[in-house]
């Protein structure tokens, strides 16, 4: 997304469902000014916080709403979208890209995260209230149905994620195997402000481990593998 963020160079965005409001950090800190929605209350107070310079300077709006039932006419450079769509039934899903392609300016984005490929689904789904999960195919699909046109497509996180995946799914059922027990829209909100550790947060010294430069071999891999079916994230992003 920051590579992205480099060669599209948006003044204005909007995330939808901000969570803890890490993402709009990162394009605050581009330059950008912007709004947030999330449906989780505690999530909107944390994104307060981490984002309070900004929303002191008025560059920033964190809103505890749904986006969809706004009507504001409001136009945005980049509506972006992580780990929310799955979240969506298809009825919704249409209505998300309708009023995202309706809040666009000439030549903005609509840019999603989404968890990829239906043979991985498993507790993470299960606990967080997801309906799918995407493939290359399904946005081709959608680009189709709704006139729009993929300017970048890229498969995430191959092959780390699969290599953890089996850790991360006993990481997530030990901390919230409960929740499989509540409905989609309660497990929806609770997801945009999670805290597990080693999971969503970890140690401070894990900063010597997880970083941009210990890193960045496992960049290089994936992107030579963002074509790769078996990728377990999608980025998309589509114009008008």
């Amino acid at each position: 997304m920051k590579e992205r963020i480099e060669k599209l160079k948006p003044k204005t965005f909007c995330e939808i469902g901000s969570g803890n409001g890490y993402i709009s950090n990162l394009l605050l800190g581009k330059g950008m000014k912007g709004k947030g929605y999330d449906l989780n209350e505690s999530a909107c107070k944390n994104n307060l916080e981490l984002n309070k310079k900004y929303v002191l300077k008025q560059d920033y709006q964190i809103i505890n709403d749904n986006f969809l039932i706004q009507n504001n006419n409001e136009k945005y450079d980049y509506i972006i979208s992580c780990m929310v769509i799955e979240h969506l039934d298809a009825f919704t899903v249409n209505k998300y890209f309708e009023v995202c392609k309706s809040a666009l300016n000439h030549n903005g984005s609509i840019a999603v995260f989404v968890p990829s490929n239906m043979k991985y689904w498993g507790i993470e789904d299960e606990i967080a209230g997801h309906f799918k999960r995407y493939t290359f195919n399904d946005f081709k699909i959608l680009a189709k149905n709704f006139d729009l046109k993929i300017s970048d497509i890229a498969g995430l996180n191959y092959p780390i994620s699969n290599l953890l995946l089996s850790l991360s799914n006993r990481i997530v059922k030990n901390n919230e195997g409960y929740k499989q027990n509540l409905s989609k829209q309660e497990q929806t909100v609770l997801s945009g402000n999670r805290n597990i550790k080693f999971k969503t947060t970890f140690p401070w010294y894990f900063k010597f481990f997880l970083n941009n430069f210990t890193m960045f071999p496992f960049h290089i891999i994936q992107k030579i593998n963002k074509k790769n079916n078996n990728s377990m994230v999608i980025y998309c992003e589509l114009k008008k």
